[in-house]
This record gives structure tokens, sequence and C-alpha cells, in this order.
């Protein structure tokens, strides 16, 4: 014979396992890598300005800020670990926060989807970027 528990026991053994705002977190943690690592010293250092007949290989970017400050070695290793993980991360978030809503459809709330929606977009968004001719040219520029 089975024992079942009472509904307050169950409520109490019940692990609310949704955690959208842990979701957003991380897809924009991911992002974090190209953000500091190669759109930051391009914008800040005024390539973007450059002459179009000028390719961005004649800077180099170790001599460049954020690089050649203090903090230099924690950015480059941020961006040298986070540029090729972000890929994955992103898309790691973007399939668990569709599970999530597909899974606890019934019982979330509105802001606990709109939570998962912008992790699900920010996560799209950050694989998305790597098909832009900027991120081709700044990946290359980054690498080299």
């Amino acid at each position: 014979m089975a024992v079942m528990p009472s509904e307050a026991q169950q409520q109490a053994i019940h692990v609310d396992r949704r955690r959208p705002g842990l979701a957003l977190l991380v897809a924009l943690l991911a992002a974090v890598p190209y953000a500091i690592g190669l759109v930051l010293p391009y914008y800040a250092n005024g390539i973007h300005l450059r002459p179009a007949d000028q390719t961005i290989y004649a800077y180099d970017l170790g001599t460049m800020w954020p690089y050649d400050t203090a903090l230099g070695g924690v950015v480059a290793f941020v961006a040298i670990v986070g540029v090729p993980t972000a890929p994955f991360i992103s898309g790691g978030v973007a399939m668990w926060s569709l599970f999530m809503v597909w899974s606890w459809r019934r019982t979330l709330t509105v802001t606990e989807v709109l939570l998962y929606a912008t992790a699900f977009a920010v996560g799209v968004a950050t694989i998305a970027w790597l098909a832009t001719p900027l991120a081709n040219e700044l990946l290359t520029w980054f690498w080299d």
C-alpha cells in the first residue's frame, strides 16, 4: 500500500526550477566578450572613422584601449575565452528558455515569459551578430 503525502507536503517538497532571471543574466554575460573585447575597442579608439581605403589590420589591437590599461590582461582573457564559447552558451540559453516556456507554459507568469523571451532574443541575437560583416572583420582582426 502506497502512502500519499498531503497537498501541504507536496508543495513543501516541490522545488521551483524556473529561473528566468538567471537565463537572461547568462545570455547577457555571453554577449560581454564581444562587447568589451571587440566592439568597445573598435568604437572607443575611433577605428570606425578610418578612411574607406584603409584596412582595419593596420591597427594593433594590443596597443589600444582597454587592452593597454591595467585591466588589459583581464579584458584579453575574457575575450580569448569568451569569444569562442559565447555562441555555444547563447545557443544553450536560447534552447533552455524555449524549453522552460514550453514545459511550464500553464503556470508561468507574464513576467517570467517576458524574461525567458528576452533571454531567447539576446541569445539568438548574439549568434546572429556573428553573421554580420562587422563581426567577421572584428573577429579576423582580433584573432590576427
